[in-house]
């Protein structure tokens, strides 16, 4: 069995403080460690401290883009799976990078079993490449 340490970290990064409230319900009895910020910044320091193996974040936050921050994140950490959440569906600030397969795009409101799904499934590719290198 893991211990809390040996658990893939997932670093959820939102402006809205009931979206992480959300995200903390979703992801509440997965087998992964949480962590939460409203704070772009304070994730980027996070990402430099732990091994970080999925970055959920907001696209639109006063304080930098999604995409900023998974660009940032990805420089410290190329290996970490990086997931945009958009309320916005036709958000063109995403599409390029999305198109080139960096990440993952989801909608707000999101589909909880399908966004679970998604999650484990990113979180294996993360372990099944790690194991590999």
């Amino acid at each position: 069995m893991k211990t809390p340490d040996d658990l893939p970290v997932v670093l959820c990064v939102d402006d809205d403080p009931l979206v992480l409230k959300s995200l903390e319900r979703l992801f509440k009895g997965e087998p992964v460690r949480l962590l939460t910020t409203l704070q772009p910044r304070l994730a980027l320091k996070w990402v430099e401290e732990h091994d970080v193996s999925l970055l959920v974040t907001d696209q639109r936050m006063p304080e930098m883009c999604g995409t900023e921050l998974v660009e940032e994140v990805l420089k410290v950490s190329p290996r970490t799976a990086c997931v945009i959440l958009t309320a916005y569906a036709m958000d063109t600030a995403v599409l390029p990078a999305f198109l080139q397969g960096v990440y993952g795009l989801m909608s707000k409101p999101w589909d909880g079993p399908m966004f679970k799904s998604t999650v484990r499934q990113m979180l294996r590719d993360r372990e099944a490449e790690v194991e590999e290198r």
